[in-house]
């Protein structure tokens, strides 16, 4: 649970904290000792009480003259009462028995080993139902927004421009700006845990089933969170991506050079993004194969925007697909008979949540918003030809691109030079390993790979293999992070700017997560024999400056 510990003991003694810390809440909850306030988050209840009672005392005890000179003030203190019982609604403060926990103490002493996103990702607050934002995305000179450069030269004594409707002014030319305005609205996220009666008393003397079950229930929501903030993906509606489009496919077989027995097959291929799938391709089918050594390649002819990958769907008869694999890059070859019994095609899209927001592999992904996004579909280590090996040119090419090294001067549209020199990546584990069986293989160099023996490798036998841990950027010469997520799509990559190039941008981090109210717990009332909590959040992950990070997809 926490991976910063050095010692068994320390673990230990953190982990009494963070139960110590979690009973502190539980206990207060239990004696009324919070509420949720509206923009306070959980308060200390019984001041409204004790403010009440006051009033109260001070009204008995004042003569009626008195009484009448700070009557309004008075009046006014009473209405603080209800300010500070108003509940969590949108629409009417209400009084339902639930108790809510505070978690921030807690939550604090846990160091989630796989929530790296969330750990590192600043969280502002919200207010009200959207988070509206403006961007100057661009200025005269600054190479980026698709303004153009332009230069300073004139001659003050014949040069004549216009400013506020007044005409023939001596002075120099007006600089120009790119804009844009955003607004996405704040969603909400939950999830619910349940302990019997019978499980609690049993655990008694054992452990604490409910503290327990507590801590279960903030890792789950952590790690829903975690997954979100990767490839989440919303609703077109409230201001976010929209559901990905179906592929397009095709299918082109050979009588050789596999084993899929004689018949006909049916294909389906949907995309895969936002934790779900689209709806499916238009079917087509192999046509009449005989034999037994046949073989058939399906090709994603047209990528929607937004797809991270792709699942087959194969059937013996047209119409009656079941899912059969997943696949990274835009082709793959079946070369033995598909065998059936998985999942029916889905009959609607599911990559985008009614109730979601955009992750980052959602907004990387889109060109429109997007630093750089390539679909490489090709290996980055191919054992069976090395020479053909891409290695980390995917990466560099992407460096190039973000940076705007190939941008001649003069600046206008298409011709952004972001000057980005990203901070780290973020892929999934094969990546990793076959960037470092490129380094192992001729391809990457007859010195790209050693083993070192030292002198104590004669009894404790020798260490071999090589961990790719960052990519030296060649066109601004920083070392680049390069970390596996446990969560990533096979073959995608993020390219990651924590901050922008220009330190006068106000922009203090290029992503961030508002929200209204961050985590809280609810424990509901007990009405059947169990204890039962949920947790709540309310905001979203606003992406300032997707253009300075990138994307790559299909790396095999």
């Amino acid at each position: 649970m926490f991976s910063d510990a050095t010692s068994a003991p320390e673990v230990a003694e953190r982990f009494e904290n963070y139960k110590g810390a979690l009973s502190g809440s539980h206990q207060k909850a239990a004696s009324s000792g919070g509420t949720f306030v509206p923009g306070q988050g959980i308060v200390q209840t019984g001041q409204g009480e004790q403010i009440a009672a006051r009033v109260e005392a001070i009204t008995k005890g004042l003569a009626p003259d008195a009484l009448a000179s700070v009557q309004g003030e008075l009046d006014a203190l009473k209405g603080v009462t209800a300010d500070l019982g108003k509940d969590w609604s949108l629409t009417f403060p209400n009084s339902s028995g639930l108790v809510p926990y505070d978690l921030e103490a807690p939550a604090k002493l846990l160091v989630p080993r796989m929530t790296p996103l969330r750990n590192s990702i600043p969280r502002g607050k919200g207010v009200g139902t959207a988070r509206q934002f403006r961007r100057i995305l661009g200025w005269t000179n600054s190479s980026t927004g698709g303004v153009s450069d332009a230069m300073a030269f004139m001659n003050s004594e014949t040069i004549t421009n216009t400013f506020g409707g007044v005409s023939g002014l001596r002075r120099g030319n007006k600089i120009t700006y790119a804009s844009d305005s955003k607004s996405v609205t704040y969603v909400e996220q939950g999830l619910s845990d349940s302990v019997t009666w019978r499980a609690q008393f049993a655990g008694q003397g054992y452990q604490d089933i409910r503290s327990l079950s507590q801590t279960a229930l903030l890792w789950a929501t952590m790690g829903a969170e975690e997954r979100a903030l990767l490839f989440g993906r919303g609703a077109a509606g409230n201001g976010y991506a929209g559901a990905v489009s179906a592929p397009t496919i095709s299918v082109a077989s050979q009588g050789t050079g596999g084993a899929v027995a004689a018949g006909t097959y049916y294909i389906k291929v949907t995309a895969r993004a936002g934790g779900g799938e689209s709806v499916a391709s238009t079917e087509v089918s192999t046509g009449a194969l005989t034999g037994s050594t046949n073989q058939f390649t399906i090709t994603v002819t047209s990528e929607p925007t937004g797809a991270l990958g792709y699942n087959i769907y194969i059937g013996t008869s047209s119409g009656a697909e079941t899912f059969v694999a997943s696949f990274a890059g835009n082709t793959v070859t079946v070369t033995t008979t598909p065998v059936g019994g998985g999942a029916a095609v889905p009959g609607a899209d599911s990559t985008a949540n009614t109730n979601g927001y955009d992750g980052f592999l959602t907004v990387q992904a889109d060109p429109a918003q997007s630093g750089y996004v390539k679909r490489v579909n090709a290996k980055i280590y191919n054992s069976a030809t090395p020479s053909s090996s891409l290695g980390d040119t995917p990466f560099q090419d992407a460096f190039v691109s973000l940076y705007g090294a190939g941008v001649n001067p003069g600046g206008g549209s298409g011709q952004d030079k972001r000057l980005a020199d990203p901070d780290e990546i973020w892929c999934d584990g094969n990546i990793r390993r076959a960037l470092g069986d490129f380094v192992k293989s001729s391809s990457g160099g007859a010195a790209g790979y050693r083993i070192a023996l030292t002198e104590g490798d004669a009894t404790g036998g020798v260490t071999v293999g090589s961990v790719v841990s960052g990519i030296q950027n060649q066109t601004t010469g920083r070392y680049v992070d390069l970390n596996v997520h446990p969560y990533m799509p096979v073959g995608c990559a993020l390219i990651r700017s924590r901050t922008l190039p220009v330190p006068d941008s106000e922009v203090s981090n290029t992503s961030e997560v508002i929200n209204v109210q961050d985590y809280m717990s609810i424990e509901w009332p007990v009405v059947q024999f169990t204890y039962d909590q949920s947790t709540y959040l309310n905001g979203t992950f606003v992406h300032y400056a997707p253009a300075w990070s990138g994307m790559l997809i299909g790396c095999l």
